[in-house]
């Protein structure tokens, strides 16, 4: 993975598989909120790009998120807890929708719920690379909606998530100059539709 190789080129320490379940464990139990930059990649079943985006993304504790993609197509997925808005520009579209209780059920939910990590998986360290660590996350619900679950830590901080969708695609975010509980904007995760964009209610 050209991320690993990237990381591994600056390698000064070796990881061990403990100290990432550690590390992950530490990280998250006083995170109330994250922002910074990613890159998202899915490939299909046989290995092949099907989908590359890349954008900025703030979260907050409990199941606080704006997510505003810049490539390829702009979107902006803000959620404040309780209602979640979706922005498409292109299709001049704002989709809304009750957020529920499917937060907990998506492999975000790792860092949006304080409890996730304990209560919805069964987490264990995984083989490490270098200075990189990983840390396998297994759903501990029989249905859930995705499989192999992986995050990768580097330098104390969970950089990239892999996951394997119902279509058996393999997703991975990568994370980019993370700021853990900064402050954010007042108005991070509220959003007002834009005049004049068709408003569909779910």
């Amino acid at each position: 993975m050209l991320f690993a190789a990237l990381m591994l080129s600056g390698a000064t320490a070796a990881q061990t598989p403990a100290n990432a379940l550690t590390d992950f464990k530490s990280y998250t139990r006083d995170l109330t909120s994250l922002s910074g930059s990613f890159t998202q990649e899915v490939r299909d079943k046989n290995g092949r790009v099907s989908r590359q985006s890349a954008g900025t993304f703030a979260i907050a504790r409990p199941g606080k998120f704006r997510f505003v993609y810049e490539k390829p197509y702009k979107q902006t997925i803000v959620s404040d807890g309780t209602t979640v808005w979706l922005h498409d520009e292109d299709l001049n579209q704002v989709t809304i929708k009750k957020l529920g209780e499917t937060v907990t059920e998506q492999p975000l939910s790792l860092l949006l719920d304080a409890s996730a990590a304990d209560k919805l998986f069964d987490l264990k360290a995984a083989e490490s690379q270098g200075s990189i660590g990983f840390v396998e996350a297994k759903p501990k619900k029989a249905d859930a909606a995705f499989s192999d679950l992986r995050v990768a830590i580097v330098a104390l901080q969970p950089r990239e998530l892999t996951w394997r969708d119902a279509l058996q695609n393999t997703n991975t975010i990568r994370f980019e100059t993370l700021n853990k509980n900064g402050k954010l904007a007042a108005d991070a995760f509220s959003f007002t539709p834009p005049k004049g964009v068709d408003v569909l209610k779910q």
